[in-house]
């Protein structure tokens, strides 16, 4: 029996998190976490991070061309961490938001909804959502103290973790490019820790089914049974069963449950599947909880926005920066044989080849390109103000390798002057990258590398090995 991957303080940490409504030093974050155990991902497991915040939350800055409007970016990140404290993985995007005016920017009641995903290894592992606003700096965090990834099942009837949603509906996704929030033709709007209000009359859910024991006949099915348990584990509304068709060996679950009435307090969901060709069955569950007072996030005061990829709305200058080092020198020649209408088109096909996945709308290689940028720009640039950071030499390394495994720093060593060391150690077999504060002014240029074609200093090797002989493994 499952009951979702996070420990009971997460739903403690909810119940603190809700009045911290908008404003004040720190942003206000919202955020959940759902895997999805497919088979055809084996050994990993999709994961999903959704989130919501405020839009009133961050500052906002007037459009620069012509038609006036507002607009705000916001970062977000989310960091694992093993059993031991070191990173295991990480995911970031990028996103801008859009008021018509001051007015619009205050609306209290504009939610921003998005999610991050990453493939992980089964594991046990904690973690740390963040959202920055890109223009005041300001971010509020989202820890995950346990997160318990179990190993996919390519056998038995298995359901996937359930996802709480605001609002679920069919959508052309043609229309959709880049929405994240969009899965098997369905639009999920999350509630990513399941809290509702006495006066929300609707629960939307979210599960898959993988397994099933399809035999192509018209009359395969399987069959879904919701109870809402109360807090000592009793049944407090049983909604009955109800049978599906299989479309194959998985199945998308979506369901409302209707939820007039349920009085304030702590609740469970259980939902129980039965495929009925084999007569196989499995069971998931997940927390939520009931507000009298309505909570943070309720239906009858929600706005649902749709955030804005950046790629979208970026000048063709920034869509060269995100793609200058990345281009073969015979295709940055091509390039620049090509008028202003022709450069765009290249640069979205280029991108377009290298999506992932080009089954989906997103594409998550265009979106960790993005964030690359904006790391780079946010952490690198020379001077307050400026957007140059993807020039510099971190930048150019963050922007053609992508994030390091693991960097070292010396903000103070005995002799010399600063540096860092970043890890690849994936890269070309495990590769270093020395960068050094050579003039003093925080710009810190490479020294040296062990990666093909980058720079090398054999004397970097000697000092390297004497401050740390494990450096260099």
């Amino acid at each position: 029996m499952k009951i979702g991957v996070i420990s009971l303080s997460f739903l403690l940490m909810s119940l603190m998190l809700v009045p911290n409504r908008v404003s004040g030093s720190n942003i206000s974050v919202q955020a959940g976490i759902v895997s999805y155990p497919d088979p055809r991902t084996n050994p990993d497991v999709y994961v999903e991070f959704p989130f919501a915040v405020h839009r009133n939350q961050f500052q906002f800055l007037p459009e620069s061309h012509e038609g006036g409007g507002l607009y705000a970016g916001i970062y977000a990140d989310v960091v694992l961490y093993d059993q031991n404290g070191g990173v295991a993985d990480s995911t970031s995007t990028y996103f801008l938001t859009r008021a018509n005016d001051s007015t619009g920017a205050a609306n209290s009641n504009i939610i921003l909804f998005n999610r991050l995903t990453m493939m992980v290894s089964p594991g046990n592992y904690s973690g740390r959502l963040t959202v920055m606003d890109a223009v005041s700096k300001k971010e509020g965090s989202f820890l995950y103290d346990r997160l318990e990834i179990d190993s996919v099942n390519t056998r038995d009837l298995n359901l996937s973790a359930l996802e709480f949603a605001h609002l679920i509906r069919d959508i052309d996704t043609a229309g959709n490019s880049g929405n994240r929030l969009i899965k098997n033709g369905t639009q999920v709007i999350p509630n990513p820790m399941g809290i509702y209000s006495e006066k929300d009359s609707t629960l939307y859910i979210y599960a898959e089914l993988y397994n099933l024991d399809y035999r192509g006949n018209p009359e395969d099915d399987f069959s879904v049974h919701y109870q809402i348990l109360d807090g000592n584990g009793a049944i407090y509304q049983d909604y009955g069963e109800t049978f599906k068709n299989m479309p194959g060996s998985t199945s998308v679950i979506r369901n409302v449950l209707n939820i007039t009435g349920i009085k304030a307090g702590r609740y469970v969901l259980r939902l129980m599947a039965r495929d009925n060709n084999s007569g196989a069955e499995d069971t998931a569950m997940a927390r939520f909880v009931v507000f009298t007072s309505g909570g943070d996030i309720q239906e009858g005061n929600l706005v649902i926005y749709n955030v804005i990829n950046p790629y979208d709305t970026a000048s063709g200058e920034t869509k060269y920066e995100l793609v200058k080092y990345l281009l073969a020198p015979q295709q940055m020649a091509t390039y620049k044989t090509l008028n202003e209408g022709g450069k765009g088109r290249f640069i979205d096909q280029f991108l377009a080849d290298r999506d992932p996945d080009p089954s989906t709308s997103e594409n998550e290689f265009i979106d960790d390109l993005f964030s690359r940028y904006i790391y780079a720009n946010e952490h690198f640039s020379t001077l307050p103000g400026l957007s140059d950071g993807w020039k510099t030499d971190r930048g150019r390394i963050i922007m053609q390798y992508g994030r390091w495994d693991e960097r070292e720093e010396a903000n103070a060593p005995a002799y010399g002057k600063p540096w860092e060391i970043w890890h690849y150690y994936a890269l070309q077999g495990g590769v270093i990258f020395v960068f050094q504060d050579v003039d003093g002014y925080g710009d810190y240029e490479l020294v040296h590398s062990t990666a093909k074609g980058e720079k090398y200093d054999s004397d970097w090797d000697e000092v390297l090995e004497d401050l740390n002989p494990a450096t260099l493994r």
